[in-house]
């Protein structure tokens, strides 16, 4: 059964059809990584699946247990919607840290408002269980810096720990590296390497081709707000089918063969 599945999503803005019958499923431990030029729908479809937008036809499911169905004439309370919620962790492209708190308290937020509501036990101390996280991200040095004192590649390091503390079922990345210089970049695939070598379930949006091809367990792309292809790496990068994949990966298929 995979882990998520995600049925007929539709959503527009206005008359903006931004999300046009999104479906796919993602087996547990997998690395999704969806790929396509900008303004086509990627980052919206996490924001639907994270309940930040709301998709006006679709079904979700985790585990095989609905926990979104458009269609349904029960609207969602906020208390189901944070509970659906923390089956998920999104990291954004733009780190999203609150300047005010050091990287600590940045991570443990959260899991204290969470605790505090009842909606999640952390099964021990919220400050060490939080510093085990910025440890396993390579920060246990920075617990007490603030985000101005933080590397882009930190910050978002900082905010990759504040996603897995929450022990979702699978994390979510909105362009994780469009933010950052090139070296900081490195700094940041590293990690989600590791975490793919740990079996961690993600969704990665992407414009890092090579190290969508190294890292992935199935590559979707999508255009016009379709999923137009998905497949392998080895089936998307060296024989993609449709042409509009085929035009998108040119430049980057001409550079892998000439290295």
């Amino acid at each position: 059964m995979p882990i998520l599945e995600v049925k007929d999503m539709y959503k527009s803005f206005g008359n903006v059809h931004v999300l046009k019958g999104v479906s796919f499923s993602v087996e547990k431990g997998e690395v999704i990584s969806v790929i396509g030029a900008s303004g086509n729908g990627k980052t919206t479809l996490l924001r639907c699946l994270t309940f930040l937008e709301t998709a006006e036809k679709g079904e979700v499911y985790v585990d095989g247990n609905k926990i979104f169905d458009a269609s349904s004439k029960k609207k969602m309370s906020d208390k189901e919607i944070r509970q659906s919620r923390l089956r998920f962790g999104l990291v954004f492209q733009n780190f999203n840290l609150f300047p005010q708190y050091t990287a600590l308290e940045n991570v443990t937020l959260a899991m204290k408002l969470l605790a505090k509501d009842g909606l999640k036990d952390f099964g021990g101390d919220i400050d060490e269980v939080a510093k085990s996280y910025l440890e396993r991200v390579g920060l246990i040095d920075k617990i007490d810096c603030y985000p101005c004192q933080l590397s882009g590649g930190q910050q978002q390091r900082v905010a990759i720990a504040r996603a897995l503390a929450l022990n979702p079922d699978i994390l979510f990345f909105d362009e994780p590296t469009s933010a950052l210089d090139p070296l900081l970049t490195n700094e940041v695939l590293a990690t989600l390497k590791d975490l793919a070598k740990e079996n961690m379930t993600m969704i990665i949006v992407t414009h890092e081709m090579k190290f969508a091809k190294e890292v992935s367990s199935k590559i979707i792309y999508m255009d016009e707000g379709s999923i137009v292809e998905c497949g392998t790496p080895t089936e998307i990068f060296e024989n993609p089918k449709h042409p509009k994949t085929r035009e998108f990966l040119a430049g980057f298929i001409e550079n892998d063969a000439n290295q």
